[in-house]
């Protein structure tokens, strides 16, 4: 009995395994900021019952299309990720292209079948959303191929979180939280360049024409920066004179740290390279816990 018992603990065990690098492969960061939005968005509209069996539901399945896209990002990204010496699961080699697949589609069902639980628009946002991701990351004209095209539709699928996030506790979606929505998707569009200095020699290898391979980093540099000033002091204004996005000044602050970042703060390491990338990254974080708790101390 116990011969037949060890091989399926194996097998188990073995599963787990795989299915860990593949939230591995997924980038649990952008998984973590994915889950404050929702939340966030669901947050934001003012006077709403937060029905936390139902919120929960409803962010089981975005969350799960948000893996998938980013497995399958992961997945298109092999020997890019190999050439930039990245040490995620799929890259190393800790983790097998055909179980990935597997995984993604399983997930790809799962979400769409929870999504399926809700009345409205909801399901339709979540194709929405897939359909971002495989935009992003599939087939020849994938838009991950041109830095802008990238973020454009990065940004569209950030939008899109907040509002599905909010339609979900309410019908009615406030024009603040629209705005919130919108710069906070306007920060990835225009900052979130900063994560191709690091990636330069892999992705001009693979083709991509981010900023940096296109301009050269020196004129990408300051032109990210102009972006950056231009979301920052947008964000700055709206917090000023709309009591309900105080929280973008959170914006006002990050923006001025990226800039210094990108002309001041330089070196030829990744490690280096990619510090414009984690202060836009933490930016992320920083707007949406602040707005979370504002809301929760409301």
């Amino acid at each position: 009995m116990s011969s037949v018992v060890q091989p399926r603990r194996r097998a188990l065990t073995d599963c787990a395994s795989q299915v860990g690098l593949a939230f591995l492969e997924g980038r649990p960061v952008v998984i973590g900021v994915f889950a404050l939005r929702f939340v966030v968005g669901s947050v934001l509209v003012a006077g709403a019952e937060w029905d936390a069996p139902r919120i929960w539901a409803a962010g089981t399945s975005w969350l799960l299309a948000v893996w998938a896209v980013y497995l399958i990002n992961g997945i298109s990204d092999i020997e890019g990720d190999r050439l930039n010496g990245s040490s995620r699961p799929l890259a190393s080699g800790r983790l097998a292209l055909r179980p990935a697949v597997s995984i993604a589609v399983t997930l790809l069902a799962i979400s769409l079948l929870t999504a399926t639980l809700f009345q409205g628009p909801f399901l339709l946002a979540v194709v929405a959303f897939i359909c971002l991701g495989l935009v992003y990351s599939v087939g020849p004209w994938a838009a991950k191929k041109a830095g802008v095209a990238a973020l454009t539709v990065a940004a569209a699928g950030v939008f899109l979180t907040y509002l599905a996030a909010a339609r979900i506790v309410a019908d009615a979606i406030p024009a603040s939280a629209f705005a919130f929505a919108l710069v906070a998707a306007s920060w990835i569009a225009l900052v979130g360049h900063t994560k191709d200095f690091g990636d330069v020699a892999g992705d001009a290898a693979e083709g991509r024409r981010t900023l940096p391979v296109i301009l050269g980093e020196q004129r990408a540099r300051v032109l990210v920066s102009i972006g950056t000033a231009i979301v920052s002091g947008g964000a700055t204004a709206l917090a000023l004179i709309v009591e309900q996005l105080r929280t973008l000044l959170v914006f006002g602050i990050a923006g001025p740290v990226v800039i210094v970042m990108l002309l001041v703060a330089r070196g030829s390491e990744r490690g280096s390279a990619k510090r414009p990338y984690r202060t836009f990254m933490t930016g992320q974080y920083a707007l949406n816990i602040v707005a979370l708790l504002g809301a929760l101390g409301g």
